[in-house]
């Protein structure tokens, strides 16, 4: 079987489709920031999480694992794995809510916040970079964050 005869793409080439280039531009990312984030022991997805804690301790106490990985829009399994490497690294506390026994609460460390506040800098660097500055652009954050809105719950 040819594969003019199974194949039915709706473009020329993989280029043309947006799904393909944002899955290839997501791995890059991932790859640069996982590389960056290296020397602090820290890969993005524990980035990611600790910078969920810190920006949800500004406004709500107690954060449970539930909130964070509904916050973060992050499988609940993945987000409590990655939660006890961090809890290892005393990076975190994860301790029972007092409002809900059978729930995790999560909060930063000192040691915890030390290393957000050295990542978050790295994680910038490479924004900057990767995104040439577009990053910070007003239209390409509204055209993003439209496109998740539209998904988001799915």
């Amino acid at each position: 079987m040819k594969n003019e005869e199974y194949a039915k793409f709706w473009f020329e080439t993989p280029e043309e489709s947006a799904g393909f280039l944002l899955w290839q531009i997501t791995n890059l990312w991932q790859r640069k920031m996982n590389s960056a984030l290296k020397d602090l022991d820290l890969t993005h997805v524990q980035f990611a999480l600790l910078a969920g804690i810190a920006w949800l301790e500004r406004y709500e106490k107690p954060i449970t694992q539930v909130r964070l990985a509904k916050y973060a829009n992050t499988n609940i399994m993945m987000t409590s794995k990655v939660i006890r490497t961090l809890e290892k690294k005393d990076l975190i506390l994860r301790e029972e809510c007092e409002t809900d026994t059978r729930a995790k609460c999560v909060s930063l460390t000192e040691k915890g916040i030390q290393r957000f506040e050295k990542a978050l800098n790295v994680v910038k660097t490479v924004d900057e970079k990767f995104f040439e500055n577009k990053a910070y652009d007003e239209d390409f954050i509204k055209n993003l964050m439209h496109i998740l809105k539209l998904n988001h719950g799915e």
